[in-house]
């Protein structure tokens, strides 16, 4: 795998599912609101677009060049 792929992955699917499963796991007792919303909840739906957005970084930063 090269260096180039190594990242595009780590960005693009590494990051967002191990921010999931690590806001699953530290934010499964916690009783606190933000925004009305349970903090695990939220914690959901921010990285409902943080994975967009990690996603579109990768994409820019390393598979834009194949598509021009």
């Amino acid at each position: 795998m090269s260096r180039k792929t190594f990242f595009n992955v780590l960005i693009g699917l590494v990051l967002p599912v191990a921010s999931v499963i690590g806001g699953l796991i530290y934010f499964r007792y916690s009783e606190h609101f933000i925004l009305g919303f349970p903090i695990l909840y939220f914690w959901m739906f921010l990285w409902f677009i943080l994975t967009s957005i990690c996603i579109s970084c990768s994409w820019f930063f390393f598979d834009k060049k194949n598509y021009d």
